[in-house]
């Protein structure tokens, strides 16, 4: 007897096609957030992959459904089912995994059909692939869109820009220029061409009244230089309407090729469209979901305990259930705790003896500093950076001479140097401010460090980092700096507490931005804390201090230190200190840290804790810091996601990204 069929997700009215988590969550907080109601997704990337979204005490959670080399689906730890409707048929009376039983649907509404694509349906996708299926020789229709329909979708869906309005086809880069003037600029706005080797595309894209130019290379499947890698064009430009990811701005509006037919633009841009739709009819005006639980359904409130993070129970109703599979070759993690006992392998025993002399250095702090470290300089700090900006990077200009530099005050000092204000004299831009850091050891491997640190900065691109203007070899190696006149931050905080919280969080909004662009390009900081992110205004910061970042090898995803050494603990999550491990989440921690620096005004986390007690506060007790007495409570939310145990349940730094700027916004409109 034959077996059935599984049940097609877009046959079901739950199903909304390829939309992103935030997309989904906006759904269901039009709905309020009701206990166990649920929408099924099919995930941006890869391809074939599914998410359930569901409500529960009033958080949203995501679970990933992976399709296996065999057909089936599966949740992490789950059953496997013939899909992913089956998945949910079994949940709706088993837990398995899940926190909640998926009891109610989100249904689309009458006029929603299920997005395959930006601007593309997927009715209309279906009948992409029953005409590819039709056309191929000795095919099955029954297996082309049953087993095989994934690799139908990818034949179908590397064609399918062809026919898409913001395709243009083979064209010049200054044709693209013209179309896109003729067009008006606009933030977002873009198109793709061929170019002239027919091998490579380009995305151009509307920014500031400029128009900018993005090769999209194809070797075994399509990326932009640094970003990550897609199948088709049409998922590339659908990751990129989502987020910048290395982009000045997100993708929002395409500029139509000549000619195109001004009904099936209309069509297209309601499809693309559709889902904003439900957010704006349904949801009361006002009202945003006041809280996301984006990587573990047992993300702390923050505020039935504080300082506490919530104990995973034993159960399979509570158990807690990771978003997505461990990461291939990453470092194994820290055990999660229960009241009951430790799931896995024991954490390893707190460091004693010989071993805590190797990292009494994680003790270190700044010292005490009591002076305001404003810098006064003869111009408007918008003006200072434009000069930043603007200046050119070539080897002729990155070696600087001691002839051009003139120093002056010292602004601080360190392990292994100093940093002065002064005047750089350039050839074009004439005499412009500088800090400039001086090494002053002769120490070779002090050096060595120096130079790296040079060599690392020199490659860093963002207006959240701060800008490395060239090199000096003279009787020392200095590094001459863009300067930043507020200094840092928690002296700058301390001494300024009349300062609203939405600046605050503005503030670290851009150091999240800084980070989420250094992780673009495979760096650890490794050091990121309030006394080395740096103010150009109280609008304004740049992260500083690289001298612990650390690039990671290719095929790598984290970095193993060789030995301790004076390293900030306070700052440093578990897995740090045990493993001497370090990657994009170890940072993620530091970051919850530093946040907390921000919005307590400079206040030092663990004031009176040493090495030992800390790790027995963060790992036996499983305490964390207390929300600061002027902290917001959903930003404080944001710091419990920082410092959860294991790292696959924090939050990545774009995502924080899209928090903090969320949290920015409200809290702007609250003080108004």
């Amino acid at each position: 007897m034959a077996t059935a069929a599984p049940i097609k997700p877009s046959s079901v009215a739950y199903f909304y096609g390829r939309i992103t988590r935030e997309e989904a969550e906006q759904i269901l907080a039009s709905y309020d957030k009701k206990e166990g109601l649920y929408l099924l997704r099919e995930s941006i990337n890869p391809l074939g992959n599914y998410a359930i979204s569901i409500c529960h005490n009033n958080n949203f959670h995501h679970y990933n459904i992976e399709k296996r080399q065999d057909g089936m689906y599966k949740i992490s730890d789950g059953r496997p089912f013939p899909g992913p409707v089956e998945l949910i048929q079994h949940h709706e009376y088993n837990l398995d995994g899940m926190i909640t039983n998926p009891k109610f649907q989100c249904v689309r509404q009458p006029f929603q059909r299920p997005i395959a694509f930006r601007g593309m349906t997927y009715t209309e996708l279906e009948n992409e692939l029953i005409s590819k299926a039709e056309s191929m020789k000795n095919a099955k229709m029954e297996r082309a869109l049953g087993a095989q329909r994934d690799h139908l979708i990818l034949l179908v869906a590397k064609d399918l820009h062809k026919k898409q309005p913001w395709y243009h086809g083979k064209i010049t880069r200054d044709e693209a220029d013209k179309r896109m003037t003729k067009a008006g600029h606009d933030d977002g706005k873009f198109l793709v061409r061929q170019r002239d080797d027919k091998k490579t595309f380009a995305l151009t894209l509307s920014y500031r009244n400029e128009a900018r130019h993005y090769m999209i290379d194809k070797k075994e499947k399509f990326a932009i230089q640094d970003g990550p890698k897609f199948d088709c064009l049409m998922m590339l430009i659908d990751h990129y309407h989502n987020k910048s990811d290395g982009l000045l701005c997100k993708l929002a509006t395409p500029v139509p090729k000549p000619g195109y037919d001004k009904s099936a633009l209309a069509k297209y841009m309601e499809s693309s469209t559709r889902q904003n739709m439900v957010y704006s009819d349904h949801q009361i005006p006002g009202r945003r979901p006041s809280q996301t639980s984006l990587h573990s359904p047992t993300s702390p409130t923050g505020n039935s305990f504080p300082g506490k993070v919530p104990s995973r129970a034993n159960s399979n109703r509570d158990r807690a259930l990771p978003l997505l599979p461990p990461e291939e070759n990453a470092p194994q993690p820290p055990p999660t705790r229960t009241k009951s006992g430790i799931i896995g392998r024991p954490p390893p025993p707190l460091p004693t003896g010989a071993e805590r002399a190797n990292w009494t250095g994680g003790n270190w702090e700044q010292p005490e500093d009591d002076q305001d470290r404003r810098i006064k300089i003869d111009m408007e700090s918008s003006q200072l950076e434009k000069i930043y900006d603007d200046l050119p990077r070539t080897i002729e200009t990155f070696s600087i001479r001691q002839s051009q530099l003139q120093l002056e005050e010292e602004l601080g000092s360190g392990q292994f140097g100093s940093v002065q204000k002064g005047y750089c004299t350039l050839k074009r831009e004439g005499k412009i401010p500088v800090a400039v850091k001086k090494l002053k050891s002769e120490d070779k491997s002090a050096e060595q460090e120096m130079l790296k640190e040079a060599d690392l900065m020199r490659n860093l691109t963002h207006t959240r980092i701060v800008r490395m203007i060239g090199l000096c070899r003279a009787d020392c190696i200095m590094l001459v700096l863009e300067l930043c006149p507020c200094g840092p931050l928690n002296s700058f905080l301390a001494k300024h507490k009349e300062l609203k919280q939405s600046t605050v969080v503005q503030l670290m909004w851009q150091v999240a931005q800084g980070m989420a662009y250094l992780h673009s390009k495979n760096y650890v900081h490794r050091d990121l804390a309030a006394r080395n992110v740096l103010l150009v205004s109280e609008n304004s910061a740049k992260i500083s201090d690289f001298g612990m970042s650390k690039a990671l090898n290719i095929g790598n995803d984290y970095y193993k230190a060789q030995e301790a050494g004076k390293w900030p603990l306070k700052w440093y999550a578990p897995e740090c200190v045990y493993y001497w491990k370090f990657d994009a989440k170890s940072d993620v921690w530091s970051y919850g840290v530093t946040l907390w620096e921000a919005t307590s005004y400079g206040e030092k986390p663990y004031r009176k804790m040493k090495g030992n007690e800390i790790l027995k506060f963060l790992v036996e007790d499983e305490k964390r810091l207390q929300k600061p007495d002027f902290c917001d409570e959903q930003v404080y939310e944001i710091m419990l996601e920082c410092w959860q145990y294991d790292k696959k349940d924090r939050p990545t730094f774009e995502e924080i990204d899209q928090k903090m700027r969320y949290q920015q916004q409200r809290l702007l409109s609250l003080h108004k």
